[in-house]
């Protein structure tokens, strides 16, 4: 019989009728290996007799843990890091994957002087079990000073040998992309680059020129740096053409959606139409990609797939089921949208 009147059981009521001590009972209730089955069930009975429900702080002391994880991301000068596309995309990922799992999430704004000991505190400290790094680049020191602690963290877009990571691989949806591009008979395509000091910068530009050596298309590429500025600038030296012999590519490729987009404003403002005399392709499919106009043609990008299956990962790293490092590759994939279309003179 539960009880339905009266003060509200805690833990001691739940020690006293099943006859161990206080501490058995968090245990108990936990699941903790330290605990015989015996005395698990003969504390469940007694919880449930007196219809006593742990509270989540309570489990989370027992556990040793805070029941927070930390989503790392980079704090820029220049703009609010929530203001692109991306970060809200592997927030939705995360949020929802921690909730399934019974986790808070806190934010934590990584400035560039931030060192590896100071984020190695947050966990040390229990103010959270582990760490999430949205945005990193690809030479990021402070990972060792966590690493040699032991301590739990997963890199989101990046990766490094003997650390657990997620990231998505670009080639399945670029080679989409590519086979597209050739169907419409364009044969000359530009490429603007993403930040190389990034492993996703150097990786889409590596699957980039591998593909159109094995589908024997000419090539032009311009390094940007995922800013749409980057894509505006590099539009000019691909579009405009800086040499008399260069042939301007007839379709534009961009590492990110954001880069596209300032390839398009540049068409837009030297009256060039987008597909008609330039076809064009992003890299993401996030919203930007889809509302622009024409809406983009673009390789899908799992973000928020990505910020879950990290969440996941850590979680199981913090709760023991994981003790090897691990890398999860997802695919990518490609959208056929407006902005792109045959070569003008071909059907």
């Amino acid at each position: 019989m539960t009880a339905s009147n009266g003060p509200k059981p805690v833990r001691a009521d739940v020690a006293r009728v099943a006859g161990v001590a206080e501490s058995t009972v968090s245990r108990a209730l936990n699941d903790s290996p330290l605990i015989s089955p015996e005395v698990k069930e003969k504390v469940r009975l007694a919880a449930f007799s007196l219809g006593y429900v742990p509270s989540r702080q309570a489990a989370m002391f027992a556990r040793n843990r805070s029941g927070t994880i930390g989503l790392v991301v980079p704090r820029y000068a220049a703009f609010p890091p929530f203001s692109r596309a991306y970060f809200p995309a592997v927030l939705d990922g995360v949020v929802v994957a921690a909730e399934q799992r019974g986790c808070f999430v806190t934010i934590i704004l990584n400035r560039a002087d931030t060192t590896g000991e100071e984020l190695a505190q947050l966990v040390t400290g229990k103010s959270v079990d582990g760490l999430l790094f949205a945005v990193t680049p690809a030479e990021y020191s402070r990972y060792s000073v966590l690493e040699q602690l032991g301590l739990p963290f997963v890199l989101i877009s990046n990766y490094h040998e003997s650390m657990n990571s997620v990231d998505a691989n670009p080639e399945p949806g670029m080679r989409k992309a590519v086979e597209h591009a050739c169907s419409l008979g364009h044969r000359t395509i530009g490429y603007v680059t993403g930040d190389l000091r990034y492993k996703n910068g150097q990786d889409r530009l590596q699957a980039f020129n591998r593909l159109v050596e094995e589908f024997g298309v000419r090539a032009r590429v311009c390094e940007g740096d995922f800013s749409r500025t980057s894509g505006y600038r590099c539009a000019g030296e691909l579009l405009a053409g800086t040499r008399k012999e260069d042939e301007p590519p007839s379709l534009v490729m961009a590492a990110s959606d954001r880069a596209a987009l300032g390839v398009l404003a540049w068409c837009k403002d030297h009256e060039i139409d987008v597909p008609g005399q330039v076809s064009l392709i992003g890299f993401d499919d996030l919203h930007p990609a889809q509302d622009a106009y024409p809406p983009l043609s673009t390789v899908c990008n799992p973000i928020r797939e990505t910020g879950a299956y990290a969440t996941d990962l850590l979680l199981d790293i913090v709760e023991g089921v994981r003790t090897t490092p691990t890398v999860l590759w997802l695919d990518t994939d490609f959208v056929h949208r407006q902005s792109t279309a045959p070569v003008r003179g071909t059907t």
